[in-house]
């Protein structure tokens, strides 16, 4: 054989080895690849999430981890087909089934809903590994803690409650009850220390300020501390969405998912009570017991015929500060708060009333032994007429709503005048605004008295109430001084359409009280009048 026919042998020869290696190759790939080594181990327990809610632990995959620690492509930061994915799509269909054990704890099982998510997976080379395990009590709030971020971002606007006033107006108010729990603190069980703590008392200081746009709300997380943002910091936690806006739709749907309404359910049919069957029926509380005058007692403030027919322009200071001062005699060193949650006057139509009118002040109060709801009543209120706390007649509820409905009044004989914060919206007012032209409420406020007659005069717009005047009364002695308030105040837009309002920077109450005595008496004054309708 030639040189040339030998280099065509060797090379011939060459090649074969070249194709039998590849095939090994080939064929221990496959190998690999069916029996799974080269799949990359995704460790289910690491990927846990969870979360806690009203104190309730909920577990979630934490899928976007998972694409970005194997480097799969992420459909949220690029435009990816998942059909083409079947693997990312198996990631974001993963889940926990979390059973409870009867032996205390919860066994914990990964899922998909996808039919073939093993092989899924394997596409992407990855294999999920420690996909089923027990966790106790102590497990899962240590996976909880060990979870939250340093410093733990908490969300302002997830942590709204919405009620509505007697009026019917949405209120909005923090929870603090459950933003405290999604801090993860271990608050000491001590009242005095948990009120100690630094950021109790700056989860405690926060709430909304609400103001009405044309289409909707705008509501600003508010504090009553300065500080409030580095104290939640101090103790690892960032708030955030602090500032956010509402469609009325919105606050609606917020409402109706706060208070669902309940299933009707047929009433219960009660039996009556066969003749000497044993049982008793309980004598009536004397006044002593009721915390209020007998029934004569009702009466005792002036004849029917006396009885004012109208709160229109009526000083109401007496009424109320009687109300208190019985309130006050029946807690005692009970009573924590007040809050006035409902007010009313009924006014006698005919000879068949029983009474001249009933001025009425629903209170919810917290007290040493948790929450009560009180009724107080004044009867036949007359122009004249000084009331005493003896006078009041005062009953205990289970709720709020059996306290407003108390020895409610038949629409045939009674006209009932439902009261906002403090006074309501009389005809004979309307078209009056409590304005002036430049704006004052109490033009002579810098040097004269502001007394209780002048309070309750107020002309009362049918879209504001006596309490938010109030707040107008005193802000209009810091305006006139060149206070400036922040950008986003409803001060703010009110005065400066007036060329007075000329603000400087931040003016204090010393400040006013050096130059203006009277003034800051008229603040005081306001602030007492504010304090007399918002609690009692």
């Amino acid at each position: 054989m030639d040189t040339r026919g030998r280099q065509k042998l060797f090379m011939a020869l060459t090649a074969l080895l070249c194709l039998a290696l590849l095939s090994s190759a080939v064929l221990l790939s496959v190998s690999y690849f069916t029996r799974g080594q080269n799949l990359r181990a995704v460790d289910m327990k690491k990927y846990a999430k969870v979360e806690m809610e009203d104190e309730v632990y909920t577990l979630s995959v934490d899928a976007d981890a998972i694409i970005r620690d194997f480097h799969l492509p992420n459909p949220k930061t690029t435009s990816i087909d998942l059909s083409r994915f079947p693997d990312v799509a198996t990631v974001y269909s993963l889940s926990f089934l979390v059973t409870p054990r009867e032996e205390g704890g919860w066994l914990i099982q990964t899922g998909s809903d996808r039919a073939d998510a093993a092989a899924d997976l394997r596409r992407g080379g990855l294999k999920l590994v420690n996909t089923e395990w027990v966790w106790n009590e102590q497990d899962m709030k240590n996976a909880y803690r060990d979870g939250l971020e340093y410093p733990r971002r908490i969300s302002a606007r997830k942590y709204v409650l919405c009620s509505k006033n007697t009026q019917g107006d949405f209120v909005l108010t923090m929870d603090h009850e459950r933003l405290l729990r999604a801090t993860g603190w271990d608050l000491p069980a001590d009242e005095s220390a948990r009120k100690a703590h630094t950021g109790y008392k700056a989860v405690m200081s926060l709430g909304y300020y609400v103001t009405p746009l044309v289409e909707g709300f705008l509501v600003e997380t508010s504090s009553t501390l300065e500080n409030v943002y580095s104290m939640l910091l101090e103790n690892g936690v960032r708030l955030t969405d602090t500032t956010w806006t509402y469609t009325l739709t919105e606050v609606e749907t917020l409402y109706a998912e706060q208070h669902p309404e309940p299933e009707p359910t047929e009433p219960a049919e009660t039996p009556a009570p066969e003749p000497g069957d044993g049982e008793e029926t309980p004598e009536p509380l004397t006044s002593s017991e009721a915390g209020g005058p007998d029934e004569q007692g009702r009466r005792k403030l002036a004849e029917n015929s006396q009885a004012l027919a109208s709160l229109y322009h009526v000083d109401q200071t007496p009424a109320r500060l009687a109300i208190q001062k019985a309130k006050e005699q029946r807690y005692g060193d009970s009573l924590q708060s007040s809050e006035v949650s409902y007010n009313a006057f009924w006014v006698g139509k005919n000879e068949q009333a029983e009474f001249g009118n009933c001025f009425r002040i629903v209170y919810t109060l917290k007290t040493k032994t948790g929450t009560e709801y009180l009724t107080a009543d004044l009867y036949n209120l007359s122009e004249d007429a000084a009331p005493q706390a003896e006078d009041v007649f005062l009953t205990a509820a289970k709720s709020l709503d059996e306290a407003k409905a108390l020895d409610a009044f038949s629409e045939e004989q009674y006209t009932l005048y439902e009261l906002k914060e403090g006074s309501m919206a009389f005809p004979e007012d309307q078209g009056r605004s409590p304005f002036d032209e430049n704006g004052f409420l109490f033009p002579d406020s810098l040097t004269d008295k502001i007394d209780e007659a002048q309070v309750w005069a107020l002309p009362i717009p049918e879209e504001m109430t006596l309490l938010a005047l109030l707040g107008y009364g005193r802000n209009e002695i810091f305006a006139r001084n060149g206070n400036k308030f922040s950008d986003t105040s409803v001060y703010t837009r009110f005065y400066s359409q007036y060329t007075w309002f000329q603000p400087k920077g931040s003016v204090t109450y010393n400040a006013i009280k050096q130059n203006y005595p009277v003034a800051a008496e008229n603040i005081d004054f306001l602030k007492t009048m504010e304090k007399l309708i918002k609690e009692g």
